[in-house]
């Protein structure tokens, strides 16, 4: 951890942050489910009060965990007056591989990002599309629709000298769904949108702009009404005000926070003001609009 701050503060320094004013973010609560090992998506129910969505990355099954906003473990009404242990629920139709964000759509669904890419060798990346459950009356359910897709700008699998087709950042807006990448080669992110959700082939994305948020992407999440597009980073997290009559995100107005709070993983909007940060460590932290300052 001493050795990914210090780095973290290196990679700021070197692009122009004032890493002076990197503060420490304190977590307001922490995950408590044992079975939670990797918080590494995080979005909020739109249709339970009180309940957010998280995930463990590879490594684990097919599953998905229910949690409350000071990160206790939401399970079935039987477990809990059985005093059974919360095991998440698992996902039919489904393979664990480095799942890396979670979102929700508006037709009721929660969407799992199955992007993890670090060696850009895979072709057999996928959005799986699950009915939201009811996490007091479900311990398990299946995926609706699988979604394969690819980047149409990787012709090499792997590309050694371009380490640019990773994504562990999802979110969900004006009735599609975007990824945004996590770059290792060039400074630039890039923003996809899924236009096309054909069964049985893959998917090409299109690519709408790039931005330099200045660190890797580990997270996304929009606003309901897709006016923000909040993304986080190791070492910040950035919003955008989406364009009048564009889906260009990154054209719009931005503003950022710098801060340290170890391997952040996850972002989602927990009301307009107010966003909600996951790590690694499973630790929870809070930053409000009022803390960022606009991008120059």
């Amino acid at each position: 951890m001493i050795l990914l701050k210090l780095l973290a503060v290196l990679t700021l320094a070197s692009v122009g942050f004032n890493a002076t004013a990197q503060l420490a973010l304190t977590p307001y609560a922490t995950i408590t489910d044992k079975d939670i090992d990797e918080s590494s998506g995080l979005v909020k129910s739109r249709q339970f009060e009180d309940l957010y969505w998280t995930h463990n990355d590879s490594g684990d099954s097919a599953r998905i965990f229910a949690i409350t906003r000071d990160g206790k473990s939401v399970q079935t009404d039987w477990a809990r007056e059985n005093h059974q242990p919360y095991e998440g629920i698992s996902i039919g139709d489904a393979v664990n591989i480095d799942w890396e964000d979670i979102s929700t759509d508006d037709q009721g669904n929660l969407v799992i990002a199955a992007c993890g890419n670090n060696d850009n060798a895979r072709r057999d990346l996928a959005l799986y599309v699950i009915p939201e459950p009811d996490p007091r009356k479900t311990w398990k359910t299946r995926a609706r629709q699988r979604i394969d897709f690819h980047y149409p700008d990787q012709t090499e699998f792997p590309n050694p000298d371009r380490m640019d087709f990773d994504c562990e950042a999802l979110f969900f807006a004006n009735g599609k769904h975007y990824l945004v990448s996590k770059n290792r080669s060039t400074p630039e992110t890039k923003l996809y949108r899924l236009d096309a959700q054909n069964a049985f082939v893959s998917n090409p994305l299109t690519l709408v702009s790039t931005f330099n948020l200045r660190g890797q992407a580990t997270g996304a999440d929009a606003s309901p009404d897709g006016r923000k597009l909040a993304v986080i980073t190791y070492t910040s997290c950035w919003v955008f005000e989406k364009p009048e009559g564009s889906d260009n995100y990154f054209a719009g107005k931005a503003y950022y926070k710098t801060f340290y709070a170890k391997q952040c993983e996850a972002i989602c909007w927990d009301d307009d003001e107010t966003l909600i940060i996951t790590n690694e460590q499973k630790q929870l932290f809070e930053v409000k609009l009022s803390e960022l300052i606009v991008n120059q």
